[in-house]
């Protein structure tokens, strides 16, 4: 790690001393100022090596200018770029040994992109040193810069490329390899066929070749050597040019690694994927040209800003920039082939972060827009039509209003084409609601420069509503997305076209789809908050309406119908009213006093008296025939005001005081027939003892309703004022007038010594007195016998036990049962369980269980002698068995005898026996001691509770041994 933002260097030799050593031997002899001490130790010496050729060790060259120097360049993870260069030395400062001398230059990240973009500034460096002499100090200068040959000499790369047998194949391979290995951690490996001597330049010429068609995010990466004697995997180091004879085949160390041994022809593992790589077959072709292969490296840079790492070291990402960049570079043909693949190709290297940054790109994106508007033939598929979408997101203003008009040309000219219409633009409409208010923006400028395909595209959505909630969807789908288009004339005419529709259906389900859209328009301006909706509503609203009545027929119209109908007719609409044909007013009337009748509300009765005054003969038979048909099977307490305006008569009003105003023997008679219960026509009749329309007026019951109560108790209703309930409900009225009529009915329904008796009342009530004594003494001797007796007549009692389990978890169980009737009934009935008396009326007991299957056999017995039926329930209860705990109990011992403390636990007995080898020992927890004898003494410990249930044997086995305690003594 550096400290300073210059670069820095290190030699590092064999002499007498050095930074970090002060005796003889390898180490840094001099560094530059800046260094890290730690860093060289821990970076820099393992990459301080120097291995020669075993060709020239095995002849003992001693001629040290024929030993490679080796130059290795890699990223210190730290971020530094390191670049070094090994020598051979023959003999170091004492004169007898070989050694190595390293020259490294150490590159600040600040300081790197010149080296990365300059090949020469690595491969072609002037002022590494192969020596130095200590004497001239440990410290060395930092530079700003490493002096170079700027000189690419052409000639001489494709004389080494022709000469190791390098034809485009295998440069490919070379290029695509030495890419993977940046990011897959695999060496590739390299053998030259060249003399040894000559092998580390010629390594160091091809790689500059190789450097220079490299994109700059690969050479940020890539480590490399351009000579050693065997294939070494080194950290940081991913190309390794190797000694011929160094690669021994196969070597398992490098099978998955890259290999190309250009000495012998052997090529492992760098074959091409696929068959097509245009963007290695340009930069082939450009090898040479360092313009054009750092123009399309600056073309990948610009894309590639602020992409994370693996993108940036996709080689897939070079072959798609590689196709953009020779589309910018004007190979329309490329394009051609796939607009919509190419416009998202672009995409995918501008987002809102960095598009700024990326001039190339967005200029080529617009280019290429521009190219296919003006192409009339050229027809936008969904997913170019999504990529536009997709940049609307990111462009600047002037170019958001230059997408604008390029989908209002390419939705113009996709909905031109015929044969095809709008149904091929939709989808491409649709799109557009993927980018907010882009959509709304779109359809703007169609209404003003071509409203017929906006039109077309209006009438294309309603085509596919096929429901009123759908209708609703669309209607607030335009209001929200293009109000614009939704304040049209046509787009009004579209709607109450599809509403028409929708409400050309039956009866039921026209009126549901009436009232839903209604209430939709009539809260529409106010969901909105947009008074300027109102017209467009209240014009849809009427129309609705006006639909409607067409439709209708009073006859067919059922409860829930005209209940719905209340928004036609509660309040009735003027406007409506002033554009209904005649035959629809009169209709909108006969509906709205039904829906009054149906919905009327005390203190509306004259009123609804009124209304039905008013109607002709025809027109009031057939509202009062449809307040019968739909109050027939409704008929109820909350009703009972509505039905006797299906029984009203107008004409009969005139005339005598008591004029006969309601059909009221044909009002009882339709309430009796309608009704499900029986005592529906007496409940109306309690009811009508308050309302005027039954009352004369001094408050009593009108003669003519009274006839026809008196007629109906006596022909429908006979045995009314026999059932009590029915008797004292009708008795219990309010209106004196009715209570008279009712015990008059009463009487009537009576038997003939009821009314014997009322006739004979006194003189039977005088005879009475007189009897009285000796009955009562008769009933006191004889009541218990007779009692008895009349009971032994009766049904025998009916008992009810309250359900027991199948099995019981605990022993005690709650027994219950009652006898069905009276409580005063209960109390006669003696109880039994298997036989034993337990009480009268009911068992309410608590029984213990014992293991196994438990029978009760209940029973009830009336004082008359009858028994009930006997009911058995059974239960069965597994009652469960002791638990024991012990202490330790050793298995052997030189003691004669052990304590053995014991607990036993049973949910029936707080306290179980414990039983040690089959004698009693105690209670609940014990603590035993038990003698041994010499040898094995067995232990067998149990427990058991009051009922005889016994737990499992714990068995044990001590082994008492005398002779070893003996033998300590």
């Amino acid at each position: 790690m550096t400290a300073h933002n210059k670069i820095q260097q290190q030699y590092f030799t064999r002499d007498r001393e050095g930074i970090f050593r002060t005796s003889e031997g390898f180490d840094t002899v001099a560094k530059s100022q800046g260094l890290d001490n730690a860093f060289i130790k821990s970076v820099l010496h393992p990459y301080c090596v120097y291995k020669a050729p075993q060709e020239l060790l095995a002849r003992d060259e001693s001629n040290s200018e024929l030993y490679p120097k080796t130059l290795l360049v890699f990223h210190a993870d730290s971020g530094e770029l390191v670049i070094g260069r090994n020598v051979y030395i023959g003999t170091d400062f004492t004169g007898q040994r070989s050694a190595s001398f390293t020259h490294q230059f150490i590159i600040p990240k600040e300081l790197q992109e010149p080296f990365l973009r300059e090949p020469n500034r690595l491969f072609c460096i002037r002022g590494f040193r192969s020596s130095y002499d200590i004497r001239d100090g440990k410290s060395i200068p930092e530079l700003e810069d490493i002096d170079f040959d700027p000189v690419y000499r052409q000639e001489e790369q494709d004389r080494l490329l022709a000469e190791q047998g390098i034809d485009s194949r295998l440069f490919q391979q070379l290029i695509y390899t030495i890419m993977s290995s940046a990011t897959n951690k695999r060496k590739v490996y390299i053998v030259l066929a060249s003399d040894v001597s000559e092998s580390a330049e010629k390594a160091k010429r091809l790689l500059e070749i190789i450097y220079r068609c490299v994109p700059y995010a690969f050479r940020r990466q890539l480590g490399f050597m351009t000579f050693n004697s065997e294939p070494e995997a080194k950290q940081n180091i991913h190309i390794v040019f190797v000694e011929q004879g160094g690669l021994r085949l196969p070597d398992r160390r490098i099978e998955k690694d890259y290999v190309f041994d250009f000495a012998n022809q052997r090529f492992v593992n760098s074959e091409l994927p696929g068959q097509d790589h245009p963007l290695l077959d340009w930069i082939w072709k450009f090898r040479n040209d360092k313009g054009r292969l750092d123009e399309l490296f600056d073309f990948c840079e610009q894309a590639l800003q602020g992409a994370v790492e693996p993108v940036a070291l996709a080689i897939p990402t070079y072959y798609q920039l590689g196709t953009l960049y020779e589309i910018e570079q004007g190979n329309d043909g490329l394009y051609e082939k796939n607009r919509a693949g190419t416009m998202n190709s672009l995409l995918m290297y501008l987002d809102k972060g960095t598009v700024r940054q990326k001039p190339r790109f967005k200029e080529l994106f617009i280019r290429l827009l521009r190219k296919d508007v003006s192409d009339v033939e050229g027809l936008p598929t969904a997913d170019y039509f999504k990529s536009l979408i997709a940049y609307y997101a990111l462009a600047e203003e002037g170019e958001q209003a230059l997408l604008i008009q390029c989908f209002m040309i390419f939705l113009n000219r996709v909905a031109a084409r015929t044969g095809e219409g709008i149904e091929k633009a939709a989808p491409l409409f649709d799109l557009l609601l993927q980018q907010s208010s882009l959509f709304g923006l779109v359809m703007k400028e169609l209404q003003k420069q071509s409203a017929a395909t906006a039109e077309q595209y209006v009438i294309y959505r309603m085509k596919q509503v096929s429901s009123v909630d759908q209708l609703k969807k669309e209607v607030g789908f335009w209001l929200t997305e293009s109000e614009n288009v939704s304040l049209q004339r046509f787009f009004t005419n579209e709607v109450l076209k599809k509403s028409n529709q929708l409400l050309q259906r039956d009866t039921r389900k026209r009126i549901e789809a009436a009232v839903s859209l209604h209430g939709y328009f009539a809260e529409l301006p106010s969901l909105y908050g947009k008074k300027r909706y109102e017209d467009f509503c209240n014009q849809l609203k009427l129309e609705i309406k006006l639909k409607l009545l067409e439709e209708l027929n009073l006859a067919q119209l059922s409860y829930e119908d005209v209940i719905a109908l209340g928004f036609v007719v509660d309040p009735l609409d003027e406007d409506l009213y002033r554009h209904a044909d005649k035959s629809k007013k009169q209709l909108l009337i006969l509906i709205g006093i039904l829906y009054c009748v149906l919905m009327l509300r005390p203190g509306e009765e004259n009123d609804a008296v009124e209304a039905l005054r008013g109607l002709g003969p025809v027109e009031l038979e057939n509202v009062q025939e449809s307040i019968k048909r739909l109050l027939a099977d409704r008929i109820d307490l909350t009703r009972f005001s509505s039905i006797p305006l299906a029984f009203y008569k107008p004409q009969a009003e005139q005339g005598l005081y008591h004029s006969l105003a309601y059909n009221y023997e044909g009002l009882l008679e339709f309430i009796r027939g309608s009704s499900v219960e029986t005592d529906r026509v007496h409940d109306f009749i309690i009811w009508s003892a308050s309302d005027s329309r039954f009352l004369d007026l001094k408050g009593g019951i009108n003669p003519h309703y009274k006839a026809s109560i008196s007629k109906y108790f006596q022909l429908r209703d006979t045995r009314a004022f026999k059932d009590k309930l029915v008797r004292q409900k009708l008795l219990a009225i309010n209106n004196e007038s009715f209570a008279v009529l009712f015990r008059t009915i009463k009487l009537k329904q009576s038997g003939k010594f009821v009314r014997f008796f009322v006739r004979n009342k006194r003189r039977l009530v005088r005879n009475g007195l007189i009897a009285a004594p000796f009955i009562i003494i008769l009933l006191f001797v004889f009541w218990n016998p007779m009692m008895n007796w009349m009971a032994s007549f009766g049904p025998p009692p009916i008992i009810v036990v309250e359900p027991l389990p199948e099995k019981s978890p605990t022993m005690n169980l709650a027994l219950k049962a009652t006898v069905k009737g009276t409580a005063k009934n209960g109390l006669n009935v003696k109880m039994y369980v298997n036989g034993q008396y337990i009480s009268n009326g009911a068992v309410d007991t608590t029984v213990m269980l014992h293991d196994g299957e438990n029978l009760f056999d209940i029973t009830g017995v009336n004082r008359g002698g009858k028994s009930s039926e006997i009911i058995r329930q059974k239960v069965m209860y597994s009652m469960p068995i002791p638990t024991l705990t012990h202490g330790p109990i050793p298995e052997t011992t030189k003691n004669s005898s052990i304590t053995i403390s014991v607990s036993a636990k049973d949910t029936n007995d707080p306290s179980p026996t414990i039983y040690i080898n089959g004698q009693s020992v105690g209670q609940g927890s014990i603590s035993q001691t038990i003698n041994l004898v010499a040898g094995e003494n067995p232990i067998e410990i149990k427990a058991g509770n009051n009922f005889g249930k016994m737990s499992d044997t714990i068995k044990k086995t001590v082994k008492y041994d005398p002779g070893s305690a003996a033998a300590k003594k």
